[in-house]
């Protein structure tokens, strides 16, 4: 028989429960973790009773490190880990032996090549339907494409990672996209995969053909073609991204691909996939740099990686080439913007770009108005 006294107790500890839920739902991500002050800075060292239970972990952008195991007691229905910003260093066995249970990894846009694999190796296996997403990284990528292939793949559907950094190797059965990101009107680009562009992002990709009237004429093609500098030009009223198919090779079988073939053929931009030094001429061939959105001959000097330079020969020199954008394809504007940035309230995107007919309601990360939004 329970007794007034210990129905009372009950009703108490029922009140606080309720209280812990209440203040749980509302818990700021930094307060899910536990923190140590070093040399190096803030370091993360576990989890607190609000991390454990937790479907969705941000790590804050102050977080200089992770130690190993401090997430060893996550909870099993961790869904989502989220890198809000900066560039921590990952220990190896971060989440002790609880494996194989996120669904979504968002690396962020600041963090180096290195500690973007260190935080892949740590997690270990995946669960099946894995996304796996970086905006961008820090730091040069010159010696860095081929070291992806470190990672077991295994149970990633989709990963999609800066166009520079995809290299030509096996991701398992993961379907691999290249983000193309730019902040200028027009860039130049390199990078050692072929990738396909399906015409729905907002960006066009050309080769340089021929000079006529003094100006640079360049044509459009689909296969961004591994090793190939091109140029890559957006809509000076759009800014934000394009991911692109990872594609094998430009094959045969299509008319597209047998016209991107020949034209490729009489490219004038040379690529390169590392920093590389050019000279201002090689006796028969001056050498040309992009800057401030047309051509100008250099005086010698490196090239960053994964960027093109425009090779003619001396007797074609000109102080300043423009370049000649085919008449139908100056205005992009019509082409599917990128959904970052948005405008307030214009829609709700998810990891993979794909704009939601309403706004969401199930679990999991999306983009609104350029910006994470998260429903746990």
């Amino acid at each position: 028989m329970i007794t007034k006294t210990q129905l009372q107790r009950g009703n108490r500890w029922l009140l606080l429960l309720l209280l812990m839920a209440g203040s749980m739902a509302g818990y700021a991500q930094s307060e899910c973790f536990t923190y140590e002050e070093g040399s190096n800075g803030t370091v993360i060292t576990g989890l607190t009773g609000y991390g454990t239970g937790a479907t969705s972990l941000t790590i804050p952008a102050a977080v200089t490190a992770v130690r190993s195991g401090a997430f060893a007691s996550a909870s099993p229905s961790l869904e989502a880990l989220i890198v809000e910003g900066g560039n921590p260093a990952f220990e190896s066995g971060l989440f002790g032996e609880i494996t194989n249970t996120l669904t979504s990894i968002d690396m962020g846009d600041g963090m180096t090549v290195t500690n973007m694999i260190a935080l892949l190796q740590s997690v270990g296996s995946f669960k099946e339907g894995t996304t796996i997403v970086a905006d961008g990284f820090s730091g040069d990528s010159d010696a860095s494409d081929d070291t992806w292939n470190a990672v077991t793949w295994t149970g990633v559907t989709s990963v999609t990672l800066p166009a520079e950094l995809v290299a030509p190797t096996s991701y398992g059965s993961a379907t691999v996209y290249g983000r193309f990101s730019i902040s200028k009107e027009i860039i130049s680009f390199c990078g050692s995969a072929t990738f396909l562009d399906d015409g729905n992002s907002n960006m066009l990709f050309y080769v340089a053909d021929k000079i006529a009237d003094g100006r640079l004429h360049i044509q459009r093609v689909w296969y961004v073609a591994a090793g190939e500098g091109v140029l890559i030009h957006r809509s000076g009223s759009i800014s934000g991204y394009a991911d692109l198919k990872r594609d094998g090779d430009i094959n045969d079988n299509t008319d597209r691909a047998k016209a991107d073939k020949a034209l490729y053929e009489s490219n004038m931009l040379k690529g390169v996939t590392t920093a590389t030094i050019i000279a201002a001429t090689d006796g028969t061939h001056t050498n040309y740099v992009l800057k401030n959105g047309a051509f100008h001959p250099t005086s010698g000097g490196t090239i960053k990686a994964n960027r093109a330079y425009l090779q003619l020969p001396s007797s074609a020199r000109a102080e300043t080439l423009a370049i000649e954008f085919p008449d139908e394809e100056t205005e992009i504007k019509s082409l599917t913007p990128a959904p970052s940035p948005m405008e307030e309230g214009s829609g709700y995107y998810d990891l993979q770009g794909r704009k939601l007919d309403t706004k969401p309601t199930t679990k999991g990360i999306y983009i609104n108005n350029g910006k994470k939004y998260i429903i746990r």
